[in-house]
């Protein structure tokens, strides 16, 4: 049967990095939050180095010449060049056309997001990424 009960009732840590709580005042609270932001920048940079050596290994880069929307260069012209409405339309839109090339393509922009410092963006992003490896994987 299940239980419904907080986390903090099972006395069990909290998804908030414990740092970030426990933080004294404002300034070390902001310092530890941009040492986590740089720790997931980083993760997600070898993440994507690992992931594009796989793709370059398999001969994948067929997903580029196939969908000129599907690069980082792409990606980045539309982050600088758009509202953060439209960026969010723009999360939206690609989650629901789950075409071809949509997990590629999504991984890109939610890069693109962390290299703009769009950190809610990314979010979005990342969620949205994470629905659609569900209904189909990378090519």
């Amino acid at each position: 049967e299940g239980c419904r009960k907080s986390r903090r009732l099972l006395k069990l840590s909290s998804e908030i990095s414990e740092n970030v709580v426990t933080g004294g005042n404002e300034e070390e609270r902001q310092e530890g939050i941009e040492k986590e932001r740089e720790a997931i920048v980083k993760e997600c940079r070898e993440a994507r180095q690992r992931a594009a050596m796989e793709v370059a290994r398999l001969g994948v880069e067929s997903a580029a010449r196939e969908n000129p929307t599907a690069t980082y260069e792409h990606c980045l012209m539309r982050i600088r060049s758009m509202t953060k409405k439209g960026l969010i339309n723009r999360v939206r839109s690609i989650e629901r056309g789950a075409g071809k090339h949509c997990v590629v393509k999504m991984a890109i922009f939610k890069s693109c997001l962390q290299d703009e410092n769009m950190w809610e963006l990314a979010k979005l992003a990342s969620e949205a990424l994470e629905r659609l490896k569900g209904l189909q994987s990378p090519p």
